[in-house]
């Protein structure tokens, strides 16, 4: 049997050997035997540079960690691009092959490569890489016994948008003003691993289980062993150097059936597929978060021919997917639906597994510009950030990337659930039809579709699909390439969207085999106004909150009258029969933590204005004049401000001051200001018939005027923490927001009680009245309820106290009075309220405790409002932006090991009343 030795690392003497993270890979091919060539590579420029460079990674991140440039983030050294602009840059590697290894053949395999590069092995080009999302793999025919040497040259050739759009830019990243074919470029490298096959006689190049529910089409939630049970298809990809005879086993962990084929294997590639019934006596469905357990099996695929063998395993999990656009509660519908072809306009629900859901969540951005900072662990980590704050759902936003498997086995483990754009965003990244992109679209759904998570996907990010104009081409291409890899998922014609006309079954949006056809139009949402919302009637975008009043590199408007302060409750019939809407994105700026911002300025610079005078911008092409490096970060949060805080706290003369305290109030004040704005717009949206809401967006890309409820997660970098640090809004949704059970009281005294749960809810409501100058507190009403589940809604009425000088608590507790949501809900604009008392608050930390966290008792000599609690150890408070009266004990949550010492010596406590009274 044929193997590969080891590998030959050119590197410089003395250097350290890069530190790999198996847990980036995807699944690799199955040959003979294969070898990763990860790890230190060395980098020549054209013009006579040598660096020890790292794969994955990228020129960037190699460039700093060789000292030739500065951290890209800093300041605004993002501009300063001649080390990796204007020089050409090689990547090389020495391989040894043994006798044995080169007559079996070797394949050598690029999981991925960013911007255009010459791949050369021994002297003799092998291949363009021409897409960021492709695999690459060239059968070498020039290997020879000893060292051989590969080569990757980054050329700078035209790509036809194929990277990470935001690469070089958006809304929330760095603007570098340097592009390729009229789209903004930023980094570039080997940004996934590297591998050689001993190919043998055949390789597995995919193996991809897709399942399908056997059973009638359910209208209420399917329980285990009671269900039509599932087929299993498996779709596998071989790449032979002859013809053959091969057998092909199938072998499912749930117990002892197995499936068995025998296949003629032609030279080259060639596809073959085995089915599997699997009853439902035999498993336990796979539920999102909070719904059930996510039950996952172990799908083995052996290929055996003579003394071949090959193995690949892949997980599955059994779940039932259908988005709805019809009143599927009616059986008249439904058996009238069976057969019928398009989509509907009643609403846009997800029911999975038969029971109907709230998906609520986040848009997900990249967590990376810089590809070599990325890490296993900061994905696992944002995807608990999630689920621990009761999200369920996130959309896969369109101008970032397809993300490594890690992320999507953990979403898998922990039941986030996607709506998932194929990687097209315009600006210079629309689709063509071309052999390149063909290929991109099948090896992704190839790679991901045995991922229960993936609910469905869709063609684009905002494209507004049209049949016959430049749009049409997501219809007639992207999709029908998607359609041909996976029949097993819902598909949707891009995000928003009005559904379709053909092309899927109406009841569940799956494809049907027919050509797909749009929906005619948007109907009255049809012209975009981020100020207002846009889209169609059953799936929506917007409104952004933007910024107007200091210059930027992004600009936008901003409405001050559609989301009030307390909300507009809207009176509504609700329910999966009833008409209903997806909100898909919305959102507001905000900026991040102190910790997180002040690593990437200079002190000089720590002011939410940057401590000096504001250049001329032109946003459209997103250049500002001048060197104030706040203006380069995006959005200000001057409205933000200005709405809920008002003139004393947001005019130029305060958001000009500069150092550390003025700095820490402005951001604390911007924090606040969008988890204020973000509260009235959802808990408007729940009184409501919506059955999507899912905002813009969870993470932040670097420390900047960005949209997150999460900050930039990469942990190497000064002031960051694994995952991300939570800002006040995500702790908002754990707690009030994102809960099955939520209750609210808006403007005119009119409030609701709602439970988006899966099973029927008794309890109690309490409403209390606390006043902002003493902490007292009337209890306003205690009621009994008892709801319905999935949207279950029961709307009173309150009389509201003086709106200047109280604010509402209100909770929701089960039977037994524990109290399963809670809402600190003001009653005006904070600018409105009468003056807060400035409270002394204290604090100790416990010990460790057995599972690892630390209490924290705060005591407080007066009412403190909005109380925060912020440190740079890596970790979440149970709590925060909390109501304190007295003593209160939080838990911090670390998210790594020993970080007592770190969160003894760094965290700090932050209040509304301190802040608002202090003249900083």
């Amino acid at each position: 049997m044929g193997h590969l030795s080891r590998m030959v690392l050119m590197v410089a003497v003395g250097s350290c050997l890069a530190v790999v993270d198996p847990k980036m890979r995807d699944y690799p091919m199955a040959g003979e035997s294969i070898s990763y060539l990860d790890g230190d590579w060395q980098v020549t420029s054209n013009e006579g540079d040598k660096i020890t460079g790292t794969v994955p990674g990228d020129i960037l991140t190699d460039l700093e960690a060789s000292g030739k440039i500065s951290d890209p983030l800093h300041e605004n050294n993002f501009l300063d691009n001649a080390q990796w602009t204007n020089k050409t840059w090689t990547y090389s590697k020495v391989f040894t092959a043994d006798a044995s290894t080169v007559q079996e053949g070797v394949m050598l395999v690029f999981e991925g490569i960013k911007m255009s590069a010459s791949i050369s092995v021994n002297g003799k080009k092998v291949g363009q890489a021409l897409d960021q999302f492709l695999r690459y793999e060239f059968v070498i025919d020039n290997v020879k016994v000893g060292d051989n040497t590969i080569e990757v040259k980054f050329d700078g050739g035209e790509l036809d948008g194929r990277w990470m759009a935001c690469t070089g830019g958006w809304d929330w990243a760095p603007y570098t003003q340097t592009f390729n074919q009229g789209a903004l470029t930023f980094s570039y490298g080997i940004w996934k691993s590297v591998y050689v096959v001993a190919m043998g006689p055949a390789v597995l190049t995919h193996v991809t289980p897709q399942t399908y529910y056997l059973g009638d089409y359910p209208v209420e939630p399917l329980t285990d062993g009671n269900h039509g049970g599932f087929k299993v298809s498996v779709r596998i990809f071989t790449y032979c150097k002859a013809a053959m005879t091969a057998k092909i086993d199938l072998q499912g962990s749930w117990g002892s059936a197995t499936q068995t084929g025998s296949f003629d294997l032609p030279k080259g590639n060639s596809t073959h597929t085995l089915n599997m019934t699997v009853s439902a006596s035999d498993i336990k469905l796979w539920w999102p978060s909070n719904m059930g357990d996510q039950n996952l099996y172990t799908v083995t695929t052996t290929l055996q021919s003579g003394s071949t063998k090959r193995v690949a395993q892949r997980r599955v999990g059994f779940r039932f997917f259908a988005l709805v656009t019809g009143n599927d509660t009616n059986p008249v519908y439904v058996n009238e639906s069976k057969n019928a072809d398009g989509t509907q306009d009643l609403g846009m629900l997800v029911r999975v597994n038969g029971a109907p859901m709230f998906n609520r969540g986040a848009n997900m951005i990249p967590m990376e510009e810089l590809e070599g900072r990325a890490t296993s662990e900061m994905y696992i980590q944002l995807v608990k950030n999630s689920v621990e704050a009761n999200m369920n759902t996130f959309r896969i936003w369109g101008g970032g990337i397809f993300y490594p498997k890690v992320f999507y086995d953990t979403a898998d483990e922990l039941g986030i659930v996607m709506y998932h754009d194929m990687m097209y965003a315009q600006q210079g990244h629309s689709p063509k039809v071309t052999a390149t992109q063909d290929a991109e679209l099948r090896h992704q759904i190839r790679r991901l579709s045995s991922h229960p998570s993936i609910m469905m996907w869709d063609g684009c990010n905002e494209c507004h699909v049209v049949i016959g104009t430049s749009t049409g081409i997501y219809a007639t291409f992207v999709m029908t390439v998607v359609v041909e890899e996976d029949k097993s998922r819902i598909i949707w014609p891009s995000c928003p969207a009005a559904g379709w006309k053909s092309g899927v079954h109406r009841l569940t949006s799956m494809p049907n085999g027919s050509p797909l056809g749009l929906n005619p139009s948007f109907l009255d949402n049809s012209v975009r106004d981020d100020t207002v919302g846009w889209g169609s009637n059953i799936e929506t975008h917007g409104p952004y909150q933007h910024s107007t009043l200091w210059p930027t590199v992004n600009e936008g408007g901003f409405d001050n009258k559609s989301i009030t302060t307390p909300p507009i409750v809207v009176v509504s019939k609700t329910g999966p029969g009833e008409a209903n809407v997806f909100a898909s994105e919305f959102g507001s700026v905000v900026m991040s933590s102190f910790e997180s911002m002040s690593p990437s300025l200079s002190s000089e610079h720590w002011s939410i204005h940057g401590g000096e005078a504001a250049g001329s911008c032109n946003s459209g092409h997103h250049v500002c004049n001048g060197t104030n490096p706040m203006q380069q970060r995006n959005y200000a949060c001057d409205d933000i401000l200005m709405k809920h805080f008002g003139w004393n706290h947001a005019n130029r003369q305060v958001l000009n001051r500069t150092g550390e305290n003025s700095f820490k109030k402005q951001l604390y004040l911007c924090q606040l200001g969008q988890a204020l704005e973000m509260k009235a717009n959802i808990e408007q949206r729940r009184s409501t018939n919506q059955f999507g809401i899912i905002v813009w967006q969870l993470n932040e890309i670097w420390p900047t005027g960005g949209w997150g409820s999460i900050e930039y997660g990469t942990p190497t970098v000064k002031g960051q923490v694994v995952g991300g640090r939570w800002k006040p809004l995500q702790y908002i949704y754990k707690r009030t927001l994102y809960q099955d059970l939520i209750a609210v009281c808006g403007a005119k005294g009119m409030c609701y009680v709602k439970n988006d749960g899966m099973t029927h809810f008794n309890g109690f409501v309490t409403v209390v009245s606390v006043g902002l100058s003493t902490g007292s507190e009337s209890v306003l009403t205690n009621m009994t309820v008892s709801l319905q589940p999935f949207a279950g809604i029961k709307y009173f009425n309150i009389s509201s106290p003086s709106s200047s000088s109280n604010l509402l608590y209100i909770t929701v507790s089960n039977s037994d009075n524990t109290v399963v949501s809670s809402n600190i809900s003001p009653l005006d604009y904070i600018y409105n309220w009468d003056k807060m008392p400035t409270p002394s608050i204290t604090f100790k930390i416990s010990a460790e405790k057995s599972d690892g966290t630390f209490d924290i008792t705060l005591t407080s000599d007066k009412v403190a409002f909005f109380v925060n609690l912020v440190t740079a150890a890596h970790g979440r408070f149970s709590d925060n932006v909390f109501l304190l009266k007295g003593t209160n004990t939080i838990t911090f949550h670390p998210f790594r090991p020993q970080q007592g010492d770190a969160l003894k010596s760094t965290l700090r406590v932050e209040d509304l009343g301190t802040y608002l009274n202090n003249n900083n």
